[in-house]
């Protein structure tokens, strides 16, 4: 958590089927608009056979599913490219007119995916970009 007293979003309970567990939060707030904005990452567990991913819930509604075999593949090809990192799902990134940032990146090392970082930066009442809120969290997620 970051600038508020209670998350803005929660992990979704488990069920019969999915096992779900928190990873990470963080929230923003934009004055121009007066809105809050919030991700959080869980982990997603199938109990019958094991196999697990990791979604990330933004605030708005959308979210982005991280499938292990799908971010090993994009790691391999983003090592082989000499990038550290790459972006996944939903992002938005700043342009020279508006400060606002939202990113989903995995960050790279020897091709192997290493961490997912999520990152907010909205803007302040005069339309400056406030500061940014990383919060990364290491993977594989064990």
């Amino acid at each position: 958590m970051t600038t508020l007293s209670l998350p803005l979003l929660e992990t979704p309970a488990s069920d019969d089927t999915v096992v779900r567990e928190p990873l990470a939060y963080v929230d923003a707030f934009d004055a121009v608009t007066n809105t809050d904005h919030a991700l959080l990452a869980f982990k997603e567990t199938h109990r019958a056979s094991g196999v697990w991913w990791v979604r990330i819930n933004a605030l708005d509604g959308g979210h982005s599913v991280f499938h292990p075999n799908a971010l090993r593949l994009q790691a391999r090809a983003a090592s082989a490219e000499g990038r550290s990192s790459f972006t996944w799902g939903r992002h938005r990134a700043p342009t020279p007119t508006d400060p606002r940032q939202f990113s989903l990146r995995v960050k790279v090392r020897h091709g192997e995916p290493v961490a997912v970082e999520m990152t907010l930066r909205l803007r302040r009442f005069d339309h400056s970009a406030d500061e940014s809120r990383v919060v990364t969290f290491p993977w594989p997620v064990l």
